[in-house]
């Protein structure tokens, strides 16, 4: 075994055994690019140590499902990747799924030169995966995410202007949608080492050309934003490589952020008074004791808590909600993106979503 497969093998059993769930069926998005090519090879190599796996209950790979989805905004090139990964998939006996944007439901946005933005293409992309996942029972989507996705995620968010939450970039494991749980095993692993492994392997893989192109806003980042910053860390005599500088500010950012969600958890539970029907009631005193980063927090696990759609609920409405939280002059009512309204009264404030606001 090389030296790079190793690595991403140990990578993936060290994902799975920290697991406190253990799924029987696992759906896998593979586009035919080198990550989620890395991604489906490693995990089969992970299989094949048979103890091992059964003794952690790693699914079988007849078990597991490729889904693939066909953008169709390549053309030729892109049914030849579809059909690519089929054919991958039937090479190692496991099942195969493929959707077209066509399928989807969700509008297709356009801008001026008629191009799909990347938000409807990724939006439909996860209605696929979720959808194929709901079919064959399964709850857990893994994607091939890898460290320095993660680099251009932080940075990406950095630039446009984003919260704690947004510089700690992509996290490993994530609920979507309250179903789907949503798996990043190889977040860890830059892009080299991926293609590293598959080199090792002597596997071959999909290469987008669409890639090299700076029309999407990834790809800017990638192909010259990233080499910029480079430049510039060489003239501030450093030696640092920009993408490992920003996944150090993933992860501080990302212990930051889980200290101040416990935190609002905590607070949440503490404050609670029992419920009245709809409506939800807290204890002013005890969200007047933290740190209005911690009410922030704590107001938006309440949207997520209730499902609330989240949609439209900027910073500047989180920190619209503290000011429901100072000294008690008068009652006080606002009313907040997704038909939701606050009331404060002298001890407690309240919280509920109206279905007459929406």
């Amino acid at each position: 075994m090389g030296n790079r497969t190793e690595e991403v093998v140990d990578a993936l059993r060290n994902w799975w055994e920290v697991k406190t769930s253990r799924p029987e069926r696992l759906v896998l998005a593979i586009s035919g690019g080198a990550d989620s090519v890395a991604l489906l090879r490693g995990l089969l190599l992970l299989a094949q140590d048979h103890a091992w796996a059964e003794a952690t209950e790693f699914p079988d790979s007849a078990r597991w499902i490729v889904a693939h989805f066909n953008h169709q905004v390549r053309g030729i090139a892109a049914d030849e990747d579809a059909r690519w990964v089929e054919q991958l998939a039937k090479r190692h006996s496991l099942s195969f799924e493929v959707g077209t944007r066509v399928e989807i439901a969700t509008p297709l946005i356009l801008d001026s030169e008629k191009v799909l933005s990347e938000g409807a293409l990724r939006d439909q992309r996860l209605a696929f995966l979720q959808a194929a996942a709901s079919r064959h029972g399964a709850r857990h989507l893994l994607l091939a995410h890898h460290a320095d996705d993660q680099a251009e995620t932080v940075l990406h968010h950095l630039l446009r202007g984003t919260s704690l939450a947004g510089l700690a970039g992509m996290r490993t494991s994530q609920e979507f949608a309250g179903r789907i749980l949503v798996e990043r095993p190889l977040l860890g692993l830059r892009r080299e080492t991926l293609r590293s492994f598959l080199s090792e392997l002597s596997q071959d893989w999909r290469e987008d050309q669409t890639n090299s192109e700076n029309d999407a806003t990834r790809n800017l980042l990638r192909n010259r934003v990233l080499p910029l910053l480079k430049e510039a860390i060489v003239h501030m005599e450093l030696e640092r490589d920009p993408v490992e500088s920003l996944l150090q500010l993933s992860r501080h950012s990302r212990d930051a952020q889980e200290l101040i969600e416990t935190t609002a958890r905590e607070l949440l539970r503490i404050s609670r008074i029992e419920p009245s029907g709809d409506v939800a009631r807290y204890h002013v005193i005890h969200w007047q004791a933290q740190l209005p980063v911690v009410s922030r927090e704590a107001f938006r696990q309440i949207w997520i808590e209730n499902n609330w759609p989240r949609q439209g609920l900027g910073e500047q409405h989180l920190m619209k909600l503290t000011m429901f939280l100072g000294p008690y002059e008068r009652p006080l009512t606002g009313d907040f993106p997704g038909g939701v309204r606050v009331t404060r009264r002298r001890e407690w404030f309240s919280i509920e979503r109206r279905v007459d606001r929406l």
